[in-house]
């Protein structure tokens, strides 16, 4: 019997493969994650007592952090497969906070310059560092949860995606909350907690992720 004839017989008949059931999960863990987050902020901060007179950018906001979460799922989705390449996910995150830094950058020229710092700032400390990573914690549970059963190779910048993607999540659920409406102020501190989110992400990929 030929070589062809060989594989041609043993593939006779062999059922198509399961379709991979991850990308449902990864779903599931993403809206979990942003439930889990929106009851952690109704329970602890509240959301916004004007939330009805400032639905629009309330909303806004939300999108923000949809954008940011869109731009970090194709990343962490393809790091969840061991060796697939990353072709232009990588550059489509660091766009993303390119362009963040240009609008605030932007928006805070066309203010009076008595206003910047507070516009800026939003009049205080920035608490979207702190308590942003913290809504966020339950939607990296689930993604650490899923991805430590795809074995992904590149522990790291796996962490990182996780970490970023995670960072969205929480980032929708505290924009609820958040007094402040600023363009400088969103763009800003917005995607510094997200970025930090991704920071801590690496630092304990190589460990939580290692299999």
């Amino acid at each position: 019997m030929k070589t062809e004839d060989l594989v041609d017989l043993l593939a006779r008949d062999v059922p198509p493969a399961e379709r991979p059931r991850w990308r449902r999960r990864l779903l599931l863990a993403l809206l979990a994650g942003l439930a889990i987050g929106l009851i952690l902020t109704a329970l602890s901060i509240g959301f916004r007592p004007d939330i009805g007179v400032a639905l629009a950018p309330v909303l806004a906001k939300a999108t923000f952090s949809a954008a940011a979460a869109a731009v970090a799922l194709p990343l962490a989705s393809r790091l969840m497969q061991p060796g697939r390449p990353l072709g232009w996910r990588v550059a489509a995150v660091l766009i993303f906070f390119a362009v963040c830094a240009l609008a605030a950058i932007i928006a805070l020229i066309g203010m009076a310059p008595e206003k910047r710092l507070a516009m800026w700032l939003g009049g205080g400390f920035p608490w979207c560092l702190v308590l942003i990573p913290i809504f966020a914690t339950p939607t990296a549970i689930g993604l650490v949860w899923l991805a430590r059963g795809l074995a992904p190779t590149r522990l790291t910048l796996s962490g990182a995606a996780l970490g970023a993607l995670s960072g969205s999540i929480g980032a929708m659920a505290y924009s609820m909350w958040c007094p402040m409406d600023s363009v400088p102020f969103v763009a800003t501190w917005y995607a510094a907690a997200i970025a930090f989110c991704a920071a801590v992400g690496a630092v304990l990929g190589s460990r939580i992720l290692r299999w």
